[in-house]
């Protein structure tokens, strides 16, 4: 076995998102003068790349059709980020499952949810033997929804066999999208069409927990937890409410972390969006002139490697606020962050988590082992390092229980 030389490797650095995550990594204090890597399958990108940071990161270079070069480059650390989606198409399978087998902590942006739901049933057990953390949903999705739902629950203080409803209502999210972005959608496209992901997949709550019965199938099932018949309703904290169209994917991580806790037969949970939330977002797409006031238009129609302008990645932000419920109890936590949610924020978000797994002491969180989520792989100890985050500017997540 060769020596776990570095703190943790990006992989899919010179993707859009991928650039990103390197270039938040390049400027943090911690990994100042420490050894770490930007891999991906194109040596030249690699290397501009690199000669554009600061931190001299060393560069490698993989196929990811080749097992025998993955293997050897998930074992060179102990970390590894990969930024290479659509991971369903660009085989992202390989590399999460190195790690898995050879007890490599490992992260991603995946928002497919069939694909998740595959690296589950593949590699769940041997991520468990082999001690590696397979963390789902390192980004904006699903992040803040599975930690939310983990400290308002946890601030409840609940009786056991205690029935317990979770609801996330976003009320801000403010950003745009990528070529990467419209890719997973065709993916996941390709996967209905070629029946990877069928209508009963779709439907299932526990998508990400194979043959799992829980409260949320005693009756008609949804992704998101709203009603079947759902469209809007109104709603006394936040106004009106509607469909969130990242509620499906955010919703299964969050069920995923209750199975994992054993607590799917007594806990639910649904999440939506305010309108708020979809106001507050073309004001600010219109009060920009979609972004011509500003010399940067949003492409609405970008291509592999392009995503939202700098302003956009600067001054977007996303804000959910999650309540938990019990027998007269509530308890709520809200999240919010700054940066364009999927790329400015998220990027920042899974370095972070990349650098938890590293450096931080996270042995004490509930679950040491096998395809995990941020709060049952991490917990505490993240929250902990979010809220600290650029001086506390990255991330605010304030806790307050009503009894």
């Amino acid at each position: 076995m060769l020596t776990k030389s570095l703190i943790l490797i990006v992989y899919g650095a010179t993707g859009f998102t991928g650039r990103l995550v390197a270039s938040y990594l390049d400027s943090h204090i911690e990994l100042k003068g420490k050894p770490w890597a930007i891999a991906g399958r194109n040596q030249n990108k690699l290397s501009k790349l690199a000669k554009e940071l600061k931190g001299n990161p060393e560069t490698i270079c993989v196929d990811l059709e080749d097992n025998i070069a993955i293997i050897e480059m998930v074992l060179r650390t102990s970390v590894v980020i990969n930024c290479a989606g659509p991971y369903s198409k660009n085989n992202g399978a390989a590399i999460l499952g190195a790690c898995a087998q050879k007890g490599v902590h490992y992260s991603d942006l995946a928002g497919e949810g069939f694909w998740q739901a595959e690296m589950v049933e593949a590699f769940h057990d041997i991520a468990k033997n082999s001690g590696a953390k397979v963390i789902l949903g390192g980004g904006v999705d699903s992040l803040p929804s599975d930690l939310g739902a983990f400290t308002a629950a946890e601030a409840l203080s609940n009786e056991p066999d205690e029935k317990i409803h979770i609801r996330s209502v976003y009320t801000r999210f403010t950003g745009s999208f990528s070529g990467g972005t419209l890719n997973s959608a065709r993916a996941t496209a390709r996967a209905r069409k070629s029946g990877k992901f069928t209508n009963t997949m779709e439907a299932d709550p526990y998508l990400l927990s194979p043959k799992t019965k829980g409260i949320e199938t005693e009756t008609p099932a949804t992704a998101d937890g709203m009603t079947q018949e759902f469209g809007w309703s109104f709603d006394w904290s936040h106004g009106a409410i509607t469909k969130f169209f990242m509620a499906p994917i955010n919703a299964r991580v969050v069920r995923r972390s209750l199975v994992l806790q054993n607590q799917h037969q007594n806990t639910s949970y649904s999440e939506c969006a305010s309108i708020g939330m979809w106001i507050r977002l073309l004001v600010m797409w219109i009060s920009s002139g979609f972004g011509y006031f500003k010399g940067e238009p949003i492409k609405f129609k970008p291509i592999s490697g392009e995503g939202p302008p700098s302003w956009l990645l600067r001054d977007g932000s996303f804000k959910v606020k999650i309540t938990a419920r019990s027998n007269g109890k509530l308890a709520s936590t809200t999240l919010s962050g700054q940066g364009d949610p999927g790329y400015g924020a998220t990027s920042k978000i899974l370095a972070e988590l990349g650098l938890c797994l590293a450096l931080d002491d996270h042995s004490k969180s509930s679950h040491r082992s096998g395809v995990l989520t941020p709060s049952t792989g991490l917990g505490d100890v993240l929250v902990m390092r979010l809220k600290q985050a650029q001086d506390g500017n990255l991330m605010q997540i304030k806790t307050i229980t009503l009894t």
